[in-house]
């Protein structure tokens, strides 16, 4: 009907401009070839047109049971019929699932942020963090929380990049976590990275009244009990810190370093035979560190000296000191070994 209309509108066209030229048999002559042609243009278009929606809605069927092989192949034969950001989105999203990270990020990075779809957007990120491009990341994942500030695990997740070692940027992690906490202050996951900021900022009392809220929603973790722990003992509140110290280590008992600072707190306190067992079981897994190990040592040496149990105190300075050469450390067992006796020292 369409193209017959067409077709009818280009004769009136021409008859209006060579009217005395045409007769009526060449007038309907080259109506149907005027409409012919329309359709040779357009059937192909429609074909197309069908191919690609059926592409696309294969690739789709594929996506949601997983089949990320199929629906690629699929997604790729749409794109050959029409290659606009929706299907570079869903190929993209095929590379993200397959792990394949930097496909992932060159297709998505050809379309604008501003035409990323959420879902997509932050396939860019996490892949990003895949190939340890920390800087375009936490670039990329800005754009994103201002886009959509109210996605708590995003911004707890760049909150926690910003405060890696691969960044070092607490203060702009307690940015954001202040940021979003003023309209919910009891998300778990942002207030378990704010509080971790705000320990790396020094801020001990914030941390510690951001972790409370955290076990409040009965959410427990072995970093959160961890930095509760020594936020109490950089305050020099001894008891609460050992009583989150041994939390954190019943939840993970093989972490060395909790049950290092669990050993040093407890040695603070006078618990000289629980110290010496932590920093001992802490030595175990600490053994490859030289100077980790020398400190451990040392310090299970300090706490058999306040027992004044000299010879297991000139002992584990002994064993400190084949890790470390420390002069002061050896002029103390020195002089503690001529305290002994010599007897014991040979």
């Amino acid at each position: 009907m369409r193209l017959g209309y067409k077709a009818d509108r280009l004769m009136e066209i021409l008859f209006s401009m060579y009217g005395d030229l045409l007769t009526l048999n060449v007038f309907c002559t080259m109506r149907k070839l005027i409409l012919f042609l329309l359709i040779l243009l357009f059937v192909p278009l429609h074909v197309a047109a069908q191919s690609y929606q059926r592409s696309l809605d294969r690739g789709d069927s594929c996506m949601k049971v997983y089949d990320y092989y199929n629906a690629l192949s699929f997604y790729k034969q749409a794109q050959r019929q029409r290659d606009d950001n929706i299907i570079k989105m869903k190929i993209a999203s095929c590379y993200y699932f397959r792990a394949s990270y930097k496909q992932c990020i060159g297709l998505l990075k050809t379309v604008s942020t501003d035409s990323l779809t959420h879902d997509s957007f932050r396939e860019l990120y996490y892949s990003l963090g895949a190939i340890g491009d920390v800087a375009h990341q936490v670039f990329y994942g800005m754009i994103l929380v201002r886009t959509f500030p109210r996605d708590s695990h995003i911004v707890a997740d760049l909150m926690n990049v910003l405060v890696s070692p691969d960044y070092d940027h607490s203060d702009m992690a307690v940015y954001y976590g202040e940021e979003y906490c003023k309209t919910d202050s009891f998300n778990a996951e942002v207030n378990r990275a704010l509080g971790e900021a705000y320990f790396m900022e020094r801020k001990f009392e914030q941390c510690i009244n951001t972790y409370r809220r955290v076990f409040a929603v009965g959410d427990t973790t072995y970093n959160s009990l961890y930095y509760t722990a020594g936020a109490f003992a950089y305050m020099e509140k001894l008891d609460s810190a050992v009583y989150y110290f041994a939390k954190a280590v019943k939840m993970k008992p093989k972490m060395a370093v909790g049950l290092y600072r669990l050993g040093v707190v407890e040695s603070q306190l006078g618990r000289y035979e629980d110290a010496v067992l932590h920093l001992k079981k802490a030595a175990e897994l600490y053994e490859p560190d030289k100077s980790l190990m020398f400190t451990i040592y040392k310090n299970m040496g300090d706490s058999r000296l306040c027992q004044k149990n000299f010879k297991e105190a000139y002992l584990y300075w002994g064993y400190a000191l084949a890790y470390v050469d420390d002069n002061d450390l050896a002029e103390k067992r020195k002089v503690l070994g001529k305290r002994i006796g010599a007897s014991f020292v040979k």
